[in-house]
C-alpha cells in the first residue's frame, strides 16, 4: 500500500472521529459485508472484516457446528454493528464480537461455552491484538 493511500486512509478516519464525537446521539453503523465465514476445524473458526479490520475469532472445546449453524454464526457477524463512536475503536470491535459469537453459542446453538474458549484477534499496524 502505498503511503499516499494510507495517509488517505488516516485522513479519513480522522475526519469521521471528529464527525462522530460532535454528534451527541449516537447512531448505530452496520459494519457488515465483511465476508465472514465460519468452518468447523480443530474447534470453531471465522475470518472476516470489520471497518477494514481483518477479524480472525477461534471457538474451542465446542461441537462441531452443523451447516445451518454455520450459516447463522457467519450472518451474524456480517451484519455485526458498531456504534460510530466505537467504529475505529479496535477493543469495541473486538467485544462486540465476542459477545455476538457468546450470545449466538449460548442462545441459538444452546452450546455452553465461555468468554475463555472465544478468541478475537485482529491486526492494528501489523501487530496482533487478541481479546
Amino acid at each position: 500500500m502505498s503511503i499516499r493511500s494510507m495517509m488517505l486512509m488516516l485522513a479519513v478516519g480522522t475526519a469521521g472521529l471528529a464527525t462522530a464525537a460532535a454528534d451527541p446521539v449516537e447512531k448505530t453503523t452496520n459494519t457488515g459485508g465483511g465476508g465472514f465465514q465460519c468452518t468447523n476445524g480443530v474447534g470453531v473458526g471465522c475470518v472476516g472484516t470489520i471497518a477494514l479490520l481483518p477479524i480472525t475469532v477461534n471457538i474451542k472445546d465446542v461441537r462441531v457446528l452443523n451447516d445451518n449453524e454455520l450459516t447463522i454464526l457467519s450472518d451474524d457477524l456480517n451484519n455485526l454493528a458498531i456504534l460510530d463512536a466505537g467504529i475505529l475503536n479496535y477493543n469495541t470491535i473486538l467485544n462486540d464480537v465476542e459477545i455476538d459469537v457468546l450470545a449466538d453459542f449460548l442462545d441459538k446453538f444452546d452450546i455452553d461455552v465461555t468468554k475463555n474458549d472465544i478468541n478475537v484477534c485482529t491486526l492494528v499496524l501489523g501487530l496482533p491484538l487478541c481479546k
